[in-house]
């Protein structure tokens, strides 16, 4: 044997380039930032019904923050699954995906020999 075997697959070429990943995971992001300030309104259309204030705005802030918040997430989402190989749970912006330059990035700085495939595998 000559080496380490390395797989004909390189992972690398399944992650999605920056320039397409970032903008999704912004808007995911954007998302669940809405998403918690519609939690907040809400609190505060609770609390101003609880001291007779008018609830109109609270309530229509809550509304709108929570369509956007969900337009941003599902929206997001629902582009980064149409590419059949990008459709796993990493692609969340609280847990994002290594995008390609990233990776890059990582093995430039942590330089270390493929991992040769095991040999316990299904035959």
């Amino acid at each position: 044997m000559t080496g380490p075997r390395r797989s004909a697959h390189d992972p690398a070429a399944d992650l999605l380039p920056g320039e397409v990943a970032r903008p999704l995971k912004a808007l995911g992001l954007l998302g669940y930032v809405l998403l918690l300030i519609a939690i907040a309104l809400i609190g505060m259309a609770i609390s101003a019904a609880a001291l007779g204030w008018a609830l109109t705005g609270w309530v229509a802030g809550a509304v709108v923050c929570t369509a956007l918040a969900l337009g941003c997430l599902v929206g997001g989402r629902a582009a980064l699954t149409t590419r059949p190989q990008h459709d796993r749970a990493e692609h969340d912006p609280l847990i994002p995906e290594v995008t390609a330059e990233e990776a890059a990035d990582y093995r430039r700085h942590h330089p270390h020999p493929p991992v040769p495939p095991d040999s316990r595998g299904p035959q």
